[in-house]
C-alpha cells in the first residue's frame, strides 16, 4: 500500500477526532455536574458524583446510602445532547417511593431519612431516542426544627 500524503493527513484527522471526541463529551458532563452542584445549595454536597450513560430507552440505576436525622436533596441533570431527565427512588424491595415524573420540579427533591437506609434511584431520558450522559449529585443538611417528609 503505497502512502500519500492525503491518506496521512486523512488518518492523522481520524485519530485526532477519536481522541479528542470522548473528551469534549466528558467536559460537556463535567459542566453540567458543576451547575447541578450549585443548585444543591444551601445543602452540602456529600462528594460523590453519580455519572451514568442512558442508552436505548433503559433506565441506569444507582445505588446510594442515607442516614437516619438528616435533610436531603437529590439533582439530578444531564448533558445537552440528552435533554431532559426524571428519576424514581425505590427501597430495597424495588417499591416506588417517588417519581420525579409527576413533580412540579422534576430534577430535583428534598427528603428527611428517619433511618439508615439504602435506595435505588432509576434515572430515565424524557426523550426515549436520544442518549448521553447524566448525573446524580445528592446534598444533606442537619435538619431544622420542621421536617420536611419521613421516609
Amino acid at each position: 500500500m503505497k502512502l500519500s500524503v492525503k491518506n496521512i493527513v486523512s488518518t492523522t484527522a481520524l485519530i485526532v477526532i477519536s481522541f479528542a471526541l470522548p473528551f469534549s463529551v466528558n467536559a460537556q458532563c463535567k459542566s453540567a455536574v458543576k451547575e447541578g452542584i450549585k443548585k444543591l445549595a444551601p445543602y452540602t454536597h456529600n462528594g460523590q458524583v453519580n455519572n451514568v450513560t442512558l442508552i436505548l430507552d433503559e433506565p441506569s440505576e444507582i445505588h446510594v446510602s442515607f442516614y437516619k436525622g438528616l435533610n436531603y436533596k437529590f439533582q439530578i441533570g444531564s448533558e445537552e445532547t440528552l435533554g431532559k431527565v426524571t428519576f424514581r427512588v425505590l427501597d430495597e424491595y424495588k417499591t416506588e417511593i417517588y417519581n420525579s415524573a409527576t413533580s412540579a420540579n422534576p430534577e430535583s427533591w428534598v427528603f428527611y431519612s428517619n433511618s439508615t437506609q439504602n435506595l435505588i434511584i432509576e434515572i430515565y431520558a424524557v426523550e426515549k431516542e436520544k442518549q448521553g450522559s447524566a448525573y446524580l449529585v445528592v446534598g444533606m443538611q442537619q435538619p431544622k426544627t420542621s421536617v420536611i417528609r419521613t421516609l
